[in-house]
């Protein structure tokens, strides 16, 4: 199996107890050699898959190839494990009892967060609004216009000569500006959008591009700058700053963030309870698993031996 052919609007997921009225669970999915994938198997695979995630996750068919390959590379490796009968020893038996529990316990602390009460996250996102909006600002954004001498047809170098001969012509004449991009500009957006990009981010561009273009004054041309792509010439065209936003501008991000909030402090709390009961182990037990891990000639380290790692 090497693609995966799946209509994005065909594949859908069902959870494993929709599954059970709908699909037969021990169909096989995919084989490769000893390996087998049922739909039952990748049922569970999937049902690890934060929901908010799952069904954009499982249109894609890169992604769920690579699924159904980890998936059946894994099986490949476990049925040669069974067969030289390697899952019958102690050890790896309780690797295995380990492994199993671990999984146990991540879904049911996601499945007891899951059923305990939710609070009025709408409610609580607001209170946050009224107590932090005068930090709740809009990102600052620029307009800017540049021109790209760029290194992919020509070195470094070259391209520095010919991007300070027009950073020159431009001192001497900036109404050119605009001609210039449209002649020599190689980006290849500049044929469609003059060389401009509007409301512009920190983050949206390269560091280099960026510093510069954001410490401009308005209607300052910068000199070359470098960056990966080559030399620029950079123009503020406009500046917007941070200003304060609405709470309904926020309020899915807020009420995200509550509800993220509330079930930290819900599994917080659980856990609590249960760390804070009394561990019970004797000392015999303690020194059993010490001779067990290091041998009954084990150094005690109260004998002046420093322990080591």
């Amino acid at each position: 199996m090497n693609k995966f052919f799946i209509a994005s609007g065909l594949l859908f997921f069902c959870s494993p107890g929709q599954a059970s009225d709908t699909v037969d669970t021990s169909e096989t999915l995919a084989q490769r050699g000893k390996g087998v994938v049922t739909q039952a198997e990748f049922a569970a695979r999937a049902d690890k898959i934060p929901e908010r995630l799952r069904r954009a996750t499982l249109r894609d068919g890169k992604r769920v190839e690579d699924v159904i390959n980890t998936l059946l590379l894994r099986a490949q490796l476990a049925s040669d494990a069974r067969e030289a009968g390697f899952d019958k020893q102690p050890l790896i038996e309780m690797r295995m009892k380990l492994a199993a529990e671990a999984e146990l316990a991540a879904a049911w602390s996601s499945h007891y967060v899951d059923t305990q009460p939710p609070a009025d996250y709408e409610q609580l996102a607001y209170e946050y609004y009224l107590l932090n909006k005068k930090d709740i600002l809009s990102s600052p954004k620029i307009d800017v216009s540049h021109i790209l001498i760029s290194k992919e047809k020509r070195s470094y170098e070259e391209a520095k000569i010919l991007a300070d001969s027009l950073s020159e012509q431009i001192k001497a004449d900036p109404e050119r500006f605009d001609s210039l991009v449209m002649e020599y500009s190689e980006d290849p957006s500049a044929a469609s959008n003059n060389g401009r990009f509007y409301a512009v981010r920190k983050g949206d561009m390269v560091a280099a591009f960026e510093q510069t273009a954001f410490s401009l004054k308005e209607g300052e041309i910068s000199e070359p700058v470098k960056t990966e792509y080559g030399y620029h010439i950079i123009r503020l065209d406009g500046r917007t700053e941070a200003e304060q936003m609405s709470f309904e501008q926020v309020k899915q991000k807020l009420i995200d963030r509550e509800r993220q909030k509330h079930d930290d402090r819900v599994m917080n709390d659980y856990l609590g309870s249960l760390t804070s009961l009394e561990v019970k182990m004797t000392e015999e037990a303690l020194l059993k698993m010490v001779k067990d891990q290091f041998g009954e000639d084990y150094l005690d380290p109260q004998e002046g031996e420093t322990e080591k790692e």
